[in-house]
């Protein structure tokens, strides 16, 4: 049953390889599969937290970092090896790690169930535009060379299904979503400790996004106890905060990423610090500059 999953699986990639591939496509699919990257993931959740709403910033965050830290403990039991390892030629630079399920696939099921759930139930273009998300993003990792199709699918239902038990873990918090998470960090401890000796490709991922948890659970308990920044302000100041807080993310993250890798280019532990003081700081300080310079 395996080898007819795996043959039926590389057949579809090499079809696509052979008959779909050219220039304007390479390109096309380069760029859409950026928005399953958990780059434009977190600038779409600072962006929440800074300037929407504080607690869906938290909710959504919360249901990506489950999915990531689930995708990679099953990608380092499955050790799936990519079409690329296969024969199949990678369009632009080959994605490290194990194929199964697919990253890229389990953020954009997060994004399509999150935002939906929110904001796009009743509004027909948003529907459209997150269904054409949850499809084409997918897409774009078997057009790439870097998924199969059990991948991609296996992938978007895990996001989702993640996306269901975050949203119905914080209906159950109410008012403690602050508090309640913070009892997972031992467990994201413990996790990484096992996962400390394996290969940085293997499972830098985990450490990144248990970094993000332990990162955005402390600070999301010290902003909402203590700083308490508002969010319900003019569109302007609201884009204002957007562009204040992305230089300091920007200027911490390219910061910490020359002097950790002057130090050492490739080791989960540089990355978990960069991560989590980027967190932290995008969690407690920058919307502490916000209430110094609005004072709504």
């Amino acid at each position: 049953m395996l080898d007819f999953i795996n043959k039926f699986d590389l057949n579809i990639v090499k079809w696509i390889e052979n008959n779909l591939r050219n220039n304007f496509l390479d390109v096309l699919f380069q760029v859409i599969t950026q928005f399953g990257d958990k780059f434009i993931f977190i600038l779409i959740v600072i962006v929440l937290f800074w300037a929407v709403d504080k607690r869906f910033a938290y909710k959504f965050l919360f249901a990506f970092l489950l999915s990531a830290i689930l995708n990679t403990i099953i990608k380092v039991i499955v050790r799936r090896p990519r079409p690329y390892d296969k024969g199949i030629s990678s369009v632009g630079t080959p994605t490290s790690g194990y194929s199964f399920p697919s990253g890229h696939s389990q953020a954009t099921g997060v994004i399509y169930y999150s935002i939906k759930e929110e904001y796009a139930n009743k509004n027909k273009l948003a529907n459209g535009l997150l269904i054409a998300l949850l499809i084409l993003v997918p897409f774009s990792r078997m057009y790439l060379g870097q998924h199969y199709l059990t991948d991609v699918i296996v992938g978007a239902i895990i996001g989702i299904l993640m996306s269901i038990l975050a949203f119905k873990l914080f209906d159950l918090m109410k008012d403690k979503e602050h508090i309640y998470p913070l009892y997972g960090i031992p467990l994201i401890i413990i996790a990484l400790i096992i996962f400390l000796k394996s290969d940085y490709d293997k499972v830098s991922e985990i450490y990144v996004a248990g970094a993000g948890y332990i990162g955005f659970a402390v600070g999301y308990a010290i902003e909402k106890l203590y700083i308490k920044h508002n969010v319900d302000t003019s569109i302007k100041n609201r884009i204002i905060k957007v562009v204040i807080g992305l230089v300091i993310v920007a200027v911490t993250y390219f910061g910490l990423k020359l002097w950790f890798d002057s130090i050492n280019d490739l080791s989960v532990i540089l990355d978990f610090i960069r991560y989590f003081v980027l967190t932290i700081v995008a969690t407690t300080l920058i919307p502490y500059i916000f209430t110094k310079i609005f004072k709504e």
